[in-house]
């Protein structure tokens, strides 16, 4: 998050005495530490409950415990009985997993609560629940049992190929403790007893080992008083424990290295060195500036080495990772299989070449003025950030003694401290932690490949003449034709106004007041594509979307970067129904080189050899998810069944094989040269700024000739078979996979529209209340609207399941039965009312979205009747009733679902 990165400062503990003009902190008498921060105009207020343990604290016998208590939480408490939790907070409108949800990490437990408004009820219920995860949990044997299952079942679905790899590399470079993540192991997970986790929930929740954060709508004294009088008898039993420090890793003494058999997509190796560190010297003001400066410069030169060497795909720094007394720094590599020792051998390279001669004063200025970017950017922003973020950022930060600043604090501190950071200074910084004296270990994931040969070219790499420096990036021309001209303007009404150029370009704008300084675009350009060919509509749908990746007029996407320094040009592309569309937030201060840039990729784009090595990983990983993950062999079974003619698309791995760099260009082509073109700009830019950018860019390019299209036949589910689809997976032998559709056309009245939204909402909490916290058979199961949701389509309420295999069945049936029963009766009225204040919240965020606003603005020319088809949905919601609830429900949910399930073929064992 950049914006953490802001707040967090930029000068290193020596200025923790700085904090944030507006931030409130201290102790209560317990020793329970507080941060509060006011934000002017906030209605919502969020809380952070951090407590001071996590995976560390664990041995053997108890590995995943931190996390277990953590889910507790959210089950059974106190104040919030059987399942309590989730249906109070919901109640007061903060949704499960994504307003009120938990982490555990290596040192730490963070409780997320995100409130929509600051009502005083609201608050209280709040703190009465935090209050309760720090003394008032139950564990009971029945709720530790059923939560088990949830458990397990998030361990099981973050599983991957890859994770052996990942445990041999990490013990290898730094030390096996590293690998203790807080999921901990199914045996002792299935070990652990209520009795356990009581025992460590009271032994280490406590006040002294804690930290309360409050940010958005609050007035910090009568906040503070409300800490007090519900916080304030929180008491932890005996002395105050402590968590075991990590112990340093041991340096070599020489060269090692390590080869790991393949099983990564893409494949990864590693050199790392192990170097001395002293604590203190991140109390020199410079530390932490010189250290980004540093990384940006390194990162930078590594990646424009990987653009130009097939098969590898990036290289990076990463670190220091920080001990007790020693730091490890590596050198990452990302590459095809065979690749491993070429791409270490270019990394080593570029870094003796950076160590021997320190980077230039260019670079050093460059990335200096990234960071100035960086905090004008986050100062800009400010008043669009959340309250949510705003606590992350203050929560995360004092765990690590990071000082939370203000954005205008962290500018005046990179101007204060910026013309200390010279080019020999950062050469002896690198020097410090990647020192040719330090032995390298090296990890190599290769087949066929011996350890001693490893170390041999690495030492003759040590050896080797240095490098010749890459070339300069090559000037960019931004030149695209005389400036246009509006030839008409029309009103669309509250605001909005379509202006047509000379060249037939066509911009709509809409000035908007609700995120100071932002801003975003959107294009869409081309003939409708329904009428291609299933292999061209493929092509084309590859092409655009890897557009903002593949380079643009001859430089490659890495020398694009380091081109242009310091401004956001980051977009997105995809070919959509009406053709292809880009669309991209900026700030109204960088519409112009932002809008310019995309015109650059949009008049002479790039597809080579680098861009076809990507596509080759892309079908490798596809292939590999395909066979491996039952969710992806579930939907790509479902879809291969639905709409055969359009599933190569999205899906298969032969269609990224066969594209050329010539048929890429070509496919994309008739959309980037013929057919309307359409720009729309919304958020704080004036009409004149917005016509001014727009002139110099798309409105001068040539006017584009016509050309023909056609939409896509309407998506159905005509085809939908009558018995499940089913097929199998390889991966683990315990996981398995289930997609259930519900299909119907999409309502026209917005009454109905208003049901089909609610009756979302109810059938997700009823799945979740009852796979999850009833049964414990998964995780996160995923449950919504598929399609889109317009009047006239065909849309699905969507089920994705993934228990353990022996439950699959059981689990189908029992949402199958969730799903009568909401058919069946009618919702509780304070239930409907929950899900009414949330779908209007809903809807008020979008209104408050330049990119929603410009995605409805792109589709339509009649501003004022989109205004007003938005009020009557408000209206509708308002006068939802649970009957029209239960409506919907019997239109949509009574009949069987569209099923597919996907097993486990018969070994247990995933192949790599």
């Amino acid at each position: 998050m950049a914006f953490l990165g802001a707040c967090l400062g930029a000068a290193g503990a020596a200025q923790a005495q700085e904090q944030h003009p507006d931030l409130v902190s201290g102790e209560l008498a317990n020793g329970l530490a507080y941060a509060l921060l006011p934000v002017e105009g906030a209605e919502a207020v969020s809380f952070r409950l951090v407590v001071r343990v996590g995976s560390q604290a664990e041995d053997d016998t108890d590995r995943g415990v931190a996390h277990f208590v953590e889910h507790m939480a959210f089950r059974s408490t106190r104040r919030f009985p059987d399942g309590g939790p989730d249906r109070a907070m919901g109640a007061a409108g903060a949704v499960f997993g994504r307003d009120h949800n938990a982490f555990t990490g290596r040192w730490a437990t963070t409780y997320h609560l995100d409130l929509p408004t600051a009502e005083t009820a609201t608050v209280d219920l709040a703190l009465a629940w935090l209050r309760d995860v720090g003394d008032g949990l139950r564990f009971l044997e029945a709720e530790v049992a059923a939560e088990r299952g949830v458990v397990l079942a998030e361990r099981r679905d973050g599983l991957r190929s890859g994770d052996a790899a990942d445990e041999l590399e990490t013990a290898f470079h730094f030390r096996p403790e590293n690998n203790l993540t807080p999921v901990g192991a199914a045996a002792t997970l299935n070990a652990l007893s209520a009795a356990d986790l009581r025992a460590f929930h009271a032994k280490w929740y406590r006040p002294d080992r804690s930290l309360i954060v409050a940010a958005g709508a609050l007035d910090p004294g009568q906040m503070l008083a409300r800490l007090e009088a519900v916080f304030g008898d929180w008491a932890g039993a005996g002395a105050r424990p402590a968590m075991a420090a990590m112990p340093s890793p041991e340096p070599p003494e020489a060269v090692s290295a390590l080869v790991i058999p393949p099983s990564r997509l893409p494949a990864q190796s590693r050199a790392c060195r192990n170097t001395p560190y002293d604590p203190a010297a991140e109390d020199d003001p410079l530390y932490e500036l010189r250290r980004r400066v540093l990384t940006d410069i390194v990162d930078r030169r590594l990646g424009r080495a990987a653009a130009r060497s097939p098969g590898i795909y990036a290289l990076a720094f990463d670190g220091p990772a920080f001990y007790e007394t020693r730091q490890v720094t590596c050198l990452v590599a990302t590459h095809r299989a065979g690749q491993g020792p070429a791409a270490l051998t270019l990394g080593q390279s570029v870094l003796r070449t950076l160590a021997a001669e320190g980077p230039r004063q260019d670079e050093v200025d460059a990335a200096i003025a990234r960071q100035r970017a960086e905090a004008r950017g986050d100062l800009t922003s400010l008043a669009s950030v959340s309250p949510a973020q705003l606590a992350d950022a203050l929560a995360y930060g004092m765990v690590f003694g990071r000082p939370f600043l203000h954005p205008r604090q962290t500018m005046r501190q990179i101007s204060r401290l910026a013309g200390q950071v010279r080019p020999e200074g950062l050469r002896r910084a690198l020097a410090r932690i990647w020192p040719a004296e330090a032995p390298a270990t090296l990890s190599v994931e290769e087949g066929g490949t011996e350890a001693e040969t490893l170390i041999a070219a690495w030492n003759a790499g040590e050896a080797a003449p240095l490098a010749e420096p890459l070339p300069a990036t090559a000037p960019l021309s931004f030149e695209f034709g005389s400036p246009g001209r509006v030839v008409r303007r029309e009103a669309l009404g509250e605001g909005a106004v379509r202006l047509t150029f000379a060249n037939g370009l066509v911009l709509k704008h809409l000035r908007t007041r609700h995120a100071p300084g932002q801003a975003h675009l959107r294009i869409r350009m081309g003939p409708t594509p329904g009428a291609l060919s299933p292999d061209d509509l493929a092509a084309a749908v590859i092409s655009a979307k890897i557009l903002p990746y593949a380079g643009a007029d001859g430089q490659p996407y890495a020398d694009l970067n380091e081109r242009l320094g310091a401004w956001d040009w980051a977009f997105e592309a995809g070919l959509e129904e009406q053709g292809l569309e880009v669309a991209a937030d900026s700030f109204a201060s960088q519409i112009g080189p932002h809008l310019a840039v995309i015109t650059l990729h949009l008049t002479r784009p790039n597809h080579t050899a680098e861009t076809l090595d990507a596509l080759a990983l892309v079908a490798d990983e596809l292939e590999r998810s395909r066979r491996l993950d039952p969710t992806v062999a579930v939907d790509m079974a479902l879809h291969t069944r639905l709409w055969p003619d359009l599933f190569e698309v999205p899906g298969d791995p032969e269609t990224y094989r066969r594209l050329t760099a010539e048929r890429l260009r070509a496919a994309l082509a008739p959309f980037l040269a013929s057919g309307p073109a359409e720009l729309v700009l919304v958020g704080d830019l004036d009409e004149a700024e917005a016509v001014r950018l727009t002139a110099e860019t798309l409105g001068a390019r040539p006017r584009r000739p016509r050309a023909a299209g056609a939409p896509f036949p309407p998506q159905t589910y005509a085809r939908a078979p009558p018995a499940p689809v089913e097929v199998t997976h390889e991966g683990p032998g315990d996981r398995a996979a289930a997609a259930l559709r519900w299909p119907l056309v999409f309502p026209h009245p917005p009454a109905e529209q208003a049901a089909a939204f609610a009756l979302a909402l109810l059938l997700e909490e009823a799945v979740v209340a009852e796979t999850r916290h009833r049964q414990g058979w998964t995780y996160s199961p995923q449950v919504g609207l598929v399609g889109v949701a317009r009047p006239g389509e065909a849309v699905a309420l969507a089920v994705v399941l993934t228990p353990q295999a022996q439950d699959l069945d059981a689990a189908v049936a029992s949402v199958t039965a969730e799903a009568r029963r909401l058919a069946a009766s009618a919702p509780e009225a304070g239930d409907l009312e929950r899900l009414r204040r949330m779908l209007l919240q809903a809807l008020a965020e979008q209104d408050r979205s330049n990119a929603a606003l410009a995605s409805d603005l792109l589709s339509l020319d009649d501003w004022a009747t989109r205004q007003a088809d938005r009020a009557a949905l408000q209206a509708a919601l308002g006068d939802l009733t649970p009957a029209d609830v239960q409506a919907a429900a019997r239109a949509w949910l009574q009949g069987p679902p569209i099923l597919a399930l996907a097993r486990p073929a018969l070994s247990p064992e995933p192949r790599p």
